[in-house]
């Protein structure tokens, strides 16, 4: 598999300020990738720096096989960039639909698919019935919808996504997570995606990398990197009823190491699970506790993600 997006060296100064600091980074074609880090990371200049906006300090970067320096009108024809702020870059006075058809024609989008395209993706963002009103007269989350819209309008073979879910309900959000994996898995097409957002970051992402302070810090697959902090025993007990009852009998039992009450579950971390978990869910049931989940709790990219920013290692 060929790498869509090669970063060497990749530097961003402000004066005094360094906000990319010689970035190391390689996203195979048909990857979703999501760069992870807290605000002022560095993020955001990442993708000025992908989609030509800024140009390098130092060091290059390649998307689709084109240099950003030296292909910047080639960049720009094969990717589709939402910034921070997307909402504000479609135009107010004409409607969601005209906002659309001209940047279809835009980017030479074939006549005889321009319509198709439009209401494909006006729909399934539940934009349609909406599509004759002007973009000034939409709601701040539709805007954000309507302008994620346009940026996959033309089916970028790479897409550069700078918190595609701000601004977003959570059924929003939901909509957007499955337009990036349908067109993913359609079309192929990589997603870059900038985000603080974990658990959105973790539904949907293969890949990922975290940025502190301009500095890759830690990369590589979702999976493998999550597994790295899997080596406690900890497990999610779902229950209907009193949690506090639950969790005074899990602390009871002496093979129970840690437990921690949550809204509607406990978790626990057990010694040698495969002898006691059924010991402690005997105990639960037989003083009436009502079960509803008993399962493992893999390590998440929070925990990865407040480890390495924090300094630990992982």
């Amino acid at each position: 598999m060929l790498d869509e997006v090669i970063i060497s060296g990749l530097t961003k100064n402000f004066g005094d300020l360094v906000a990319v600091d010689h970035m190391e980074l390689n996203i195979p074609e048909g990857t979703i990738f999501g760069l992870l880090g807290p605000n002022g990371a560095g993020k955001s200049t990442t993708t000025r720096l992908l989609s030509t906006l800024l140009r390098p300090t130092d060091g290059t970067a390649s998307v689709g096989g084109f240099d950003i320096i030296d292909d910047p009108v080639n960049v720009r024809e094969i990717t589709g960039v939402l910034p921070e702020e997307g909402n504000h870059t479609i135009y107010p006075t004409l409607t969601a639909y005209d906002n659309l058809l001209y940047f279809a024609r835009l980017y030479d989008v074939p006549e005889d698919e321009i319509h198709e395209r439009i209401e494909e993706l006006l729909t399934f963002m539940e934009l349609w019935d909406r599509k004759d009103d002007k973009a000034g007269e939409l709601s701040t989350g539709n805007r954000q919808r309507l302008a994620l819209c346009r940026a996959m309008l033309h089916r970028p073979r790479v897409l550069l996504l700078d918190e595609p879910s701000s601004a977003l309900d959570p059924v929003a959000a939901k909509r957007v997570r499955e337009l990036i994996l349908g067109l993913s898995q359609k079309y192929k097409q990589t997603f870059f995606i900038n985000s603080h957002n974990l658990p959105e970051v973790q539904r949907v992402c293969d890949r990922i990398a975290i940025i502190d302070e301009g500095k890759i810090l830690l990369q590589g697959p979702t999976q493998e990197l999550r597994s790295k902090l899997h080596a406690k025993q900890e497990f999610r007990i779902r229950i209907v009823g009193d949690v506090s009852k639950a969790s005074s009998i899990a602390k009871s039992m002496n093979f129970v190491e840690n437990v921690e009450d949550e809204f509607d579950s406990i978790l626990v971390t057990v010694d040698n699970p495969t002898e006691n978990n059924s010991e402690l869910m005997q105990a639960l049931l037989s003083d009436g506790v009502k079960i509803v989940e008993f399962a493992e709790e893999g390590a998440t990219l929070e925990d990865l993600y407040l480890e390495v920013i924090k300094g630990g290692s992982a």
